[in-house]
């Protein structure tokens, strides 16, 4: 018999937050640049963009309700970050590195870590 305290949020969870945030802003960068140098090129510059700027958006609001303890939100973060990984290494080139190594470790911190699952149960 004890007083059950809400559990506090383990630092692996605010850090995989706080690099989704970062995955979220090479995602704004890259749509701004490419749409600043795709300006005079096809639509599909313009698709892409969008494309780039609306995954950044989610993965926004998914580091947001991750912090909040969202189990939904980690599983669907886990999910894209990992077809982003497949997505990087079948393209890969210098970028990739980056956007690889950023996902595993989010990938690592949420799903493999034994007080991030606490937290999300």
């Amino acid at each position: 018999m004890g007083i059950d305290y809400p559990m506090t949020r383990p630092s692996v969870v605010t850090a995989a937050s706080v690099l989704l945030y970062v995955f979220a802003g090479f995602g704004l960068l890259g749509g701004l640049l490419l749409l600043t140098a795709g300006a005079a090129a096809s639509g599909l510059a313009t698709v892409v963009t969008l494309l780039l700027v609306g995954f950044s958006v989610l993965y926004i609001v998914l580091a947001t309700k991750i912090l909040n303890g969202s189990n939904g939100a980690r599983v669907t973060a886990i999910v894209l970050l990992s077809i982003s990984i497949g997505l990087n290494v079948i393209d890969f080139d210098s970028r990739s590195v980056v956007s690889i190594g950023l996902g595993m470790l989010v990938i690592g911190l949420l799903a493999w870590n034994r007080d991030a699952q606490a937290y999300f149960r």
